[in-house]
């Protein structure tokens, strides 16, 4: 599988540094493709000398490994507002996200309540191996399924005219379709 991997890398101490280091290990251990190329060598005084361009580079490559990626792993021991922009950018665009915070160091703000696209997990150093699989597994579990259909054209048209008026994309206007209709179903049991 490949995923992208993030963390806050200004203001931490080196043993957050470290923690990284072991996850993106673990994972590649594990016999995943990482995508981190954005953290390696980075800290404060790095960020603090890019140039402007040189800083829209790096986000513009990270939206890139986003994008590439089949799945989201964050490390949100620290807080970070960077990374809750990633966090979102992530939601928005239907990408699985998993986040790890060190025991006794989770974060306050994030919910997993009511989201099917967010994952939260605690995680100690001792059993890093075990939670990063279990996260994973439960993602793999809950990851979307592709179904096509043929429709006829007037319905494409219709679909194209609410993709471009409400600026929603048509699997997500169609999605909304069937879960409106599966909670309003009364003989339906999940």
């Amino acid at each position: 599988m490949k995923i992208y991997f993030s963390a806050p890398i200004s203001n931490v101490e080196k043993s957050a540094m470290d923690r990284y280091t072991l996850i993106v290990r673990t994972l590649k251990d594990l016999g995943h493709n990482i995508l981190y190329d954005h953290l390696l060598n980075k800290n404060k005084e790095f960020l603090n000398r890019q140039t402007p361009k040189e800083s829209l580079e790096n986000q513009r490559l990270m939206t890139k490994r986003k994008n590439q990626a089949d799945l989201i792993i964050i490390e949100a021991s620290t807080p970070s507002f960077g990374i809750g922009q990633e966090i979102a950018y992530s939601l928005q665009n239907n990408k699985q996200v998993i986040i790890l915070y060190l025991k006794g160091h989770k974060p306050h703000i994030l919910q997993d309540e009511g989201q099917d696209l967010l994952f939260i997990h605690e995680y100690s150093l001792q059993d890093l191996s075990g939670t990063l699989s279990e996260a994973i597994e439960e993602a793999r579990e809950k990851v979307d399924v592709r179904f096509n259909f043929y429709i006829s054209p007037e319905i494409g048209r219709y679909l194209d005219w609410v993709s471009q008026t409400k600026k929603l994309p048509r699997s997500v206007f169609l999605r909304g379709l069937v879960e409106k209709h599966m909670r309003s179903d009364k003989e339906y049991k999940d």
